[in-house]
């Protein structure tokens, strides 16, 4: 049995090489769009996200990028800019009938397939139609897949091989055997109906051209008609069977990518008001002369018309937006997602690659006042950097076996006429010189976003009150404006979050990354969030510190209360697994040569922070208000 979970960074970076842009890997049980049913050469595509399944018992781990690069394909060749419309023209017979039972926010594949009489059957040949069309040009365009996709196939057919042909569901079979390869002559002597050899003609003339979507869709038509034969003499019950195996995430990406039509017509008509709103505003007085009490001008019924069409199609908007995150999940533009290990202190073992963590960008904050955080900057930072100034390096070192410097090195002078002396090549890096001493230093400040950060930092949160979330982020800007004069590397990131599938992880700063107004506007972004997951989170930032490469690796993490989340543990009520995985976390922190260190504001803290670490290794404040310097002072404690 091969799983997913141990392949999931590799399958990201083939996809990511061969679509140029990242996309996330998850299993298909968490698409939530409807029933999704997969057969075992099925998996399905959202514009960030391959869904595959979680386990295959394929002959090799080459199977999962089979059907990676087969969803990629449908993608690339272009199987969901199906529309409609263009249907109507490119394949014979098919006529336009309204639907009763279709929503007006059907997609195009929903209504082409209710053009039919059987709709489930014209879907599954579509399905089929396509797998062959996408193969056919996968092949072309990639033919290293070519022994990786045959072996694949082989292991299909060999777990469903080709059976007798004497109903439609034998047919449906009987050509899904046939986009898996399986011989069209060989089949046609399993044929009891007449029906097969015609039909299986028809997938052999798309694999030796496969041309469009449309294309397939033709080819989708001529074998429906070709099997209704069959259709009408099997029983309704018999032909829901074919639902089994139909998954349609296909629709929601189709209606995903004419959300973005839509949301393009909209700043249409937002520029058209604008230019309409802007004549208006120039008519003069004299045009509503003649006009009785009520009555508007055409101008403005047009432009009421055009606000009313506006508004009408914003709300279409959102209600596709919530209907699309609602099936394909969480919204994540730009993020990548990586999994760790959690500890199950219960079972004295680890849950492998157990949470699944988001990175992305922090979005700044437009209404933030950057006016106002930068006085702050230049009110608290002298007191934060004072401290700091001490253990900042301002002389030189000398360093000895240069190969150019401003003094001989008599050590390697000696050592180099032995080595002449002995008839072997001497080292010709005989110069000393001075070098300024450089602090090889990378911190990394990871602050809890979790919801409770809203609380007021003197009781209930009310207008105009300071809110722990306002100390921590003014905490870290004058962090990083002090850091930046004592030169260190660090980095900014805050994590939050709701249950083990989405742990976000926001980065405001990262250690190569100098401070710019950009990284102001974005540490001003801290808002509070969701729950507080702290293992995924401190393990992430570890991982970061490791591909630093400097010495010295310093993690503080400043939060305002304990690890918690909705599934942290099998009991919601159970805070100790929050806490010990935590702790473990921290370990495999110290056990790769990172220094941590704990900030709460929370004044209960020390009964659960001092089960997580060591005494000397994090610290309780009282006053909220002292976050800034407490924690210039744990730095300098960590760093001198």
């Amino acid at each position: 049995m091969i799983e997913l979970a141990a392949h999931e960074e590799r399958l990201a970076l083939f996809a990511e090489g061969i679509a140029g842009r990242y996309f996330h890997i998850k299993p298909s049980g968490d698409f939530a769009g409807r029933a999704f049913s997969l057969a075992a050469d099925q998996s399905a595509l959202t514009s960030d996200t391959l869904f595959l399944p979680e386990h295959l018992d394929g002959p090799d781990p080459t199977a999962y990028r089979v059907l990676a690069l087969q969803q990629l394909g449908h993608r690339e060749f272009g199987s969901f800019t199906f529309d409609f419309a263009m249907a109507l023209t490119r394949v014979p017979g098919l006529t336009d009938h309204e639907v009763p039972t279709l929503s007006g926010r059907a997609s195009d594949f929903e209504r082409f397939y209710h053009q039919f009489a059987l709709p489930a059957l014209i879907s599954r040949l579509l399905h089929l139609c396509e797998r062959v069309r996408v193969d056919a040009l996968l092949v072309r365009r990639y033919p290293g897949i070519r022994r990786h996709l045959r072996r694949f196939r082989a292991h299909l057919l060999e777990r469903q091989p080709p059976a007798a042909v004497d109903s439609l569901n034998g047919a449906v079979h009987a050509l899904r055997c046939r986009a898996l390869g399986a011989d069209s002559a060989a089949l046609t002597t399993l044929d009891a109906t007449g029906l097969l050899a015609p039909a299986l003609a028809v997938l052999d003339d798309l694999d030796q051209a496969p041309g469009d979507v449309y294309a397939s869709a033709a080819a989708a038509a001529r074998l429906y008609a070709q099997l209704s034969p069959l259709a009408d003499a099997t029983a309704p019950g018999e032909i829901l069977l074919l639902d089994e195996e139909l998954a349609e995430p296909g629709n929601w990406l189709q209606r995903e990518a004419r959300l973005t039509d839509w949301r393009d017509e909209l700043a249409a008509l937002d520029a058209s008001l604008a230019v309409e709103q802007l004549h208006g505003d120039d008519v003069s007085a004299a045009d509503s002369d003649g006009l009785t009490d009520g009555q508007m001008r055409p101008d403005d019924l047009a432009l009421k018309a055009m606000q009313d069409d506006r508004d009408t199609l914003a709300r279409r908007i959102d209600m596709e937006r919530s209907a699309i995150r609602d099936a394909l999940g969480a919204d994540t533009p730009d993020a990548r997602s990586f999994r760790y290990d959690e500890w199950d202190y219960q079972q004295r073992r680890y849950l492998p690659r157990w949470c699944r963590l988001f990175e992305s960008r922090l979005a700044p904050d437009p209404e933030a006042d950057l006016a106002k955080l930068q006085a702050v900057i230049r009110t608290h930072r002298p007191g934060v950097q004072k401290p700091l100034e001490q253990i900042r390096p301002l002389g030189y070192q000398r360093v000895f076996r240069q190969a150019d410097g401003d003094e001989l090195d008599f050590n390697a002078v000696i050592a180099a006429r032995q080595d002449v002396r002995a008839g072997q090549s001497p080292d010709d890096r005989v110069y000393s010189r001075r070098d300024r001493i450089h602090r090889d230093v990378c911190a990394a400040f990871l602050v809890d976003l979790s919801a409770s950060t809203d609380d007021a930092v003197d009781g209930e949160a009310g207008e105009g009150e300071r809110r722990i979330i306002d100390v921590q982020r003014e905490a870290m800007l004058v962090m990083s404006a002090a850091l930046e004069q004592l030169g260190d590397s660090y980095g900014v990131y805050g994590f939050s979050g709701y249950g083990r599938d989405c742990v976000d992880f926001f980065v405001a700063k990262e250690p190569a990354e100098p401070f710019r107004p950009g990284t102001l506007a974005a540490i001003a972004g801290m808002k509070p969030k969701r729950s507080t997951r702290m293992g995924p989170a401190i393990r992430h930032a570890v991982g970061k510190l490791q591909a630093s490469g400097n010495a010295l690796r310093v993690l503080l993490i400043i939060s305002d209360g304990f690890p918690q989340d909705c599934d942290y543990g099998p009991d919601r009520g159970d805070h100790e697994y929050g806490v010990q995985d935590t702790a473990r976390a921290l370990r495999e922190a110290h056990d790769k040569g990172v220094e941590t260190f704990c900030i709460t504001v929370d004044r209960s803290g020390h009964d659960y922070l001092k089960r997580m670490c060591p005494e000397s290794r994090y610290l309780v404040i009282e006053e909220v208000e002292d976050l800034p310097a407490q924690l210039s002072k744990v730095y300098e404690a960590l760093t001198a």
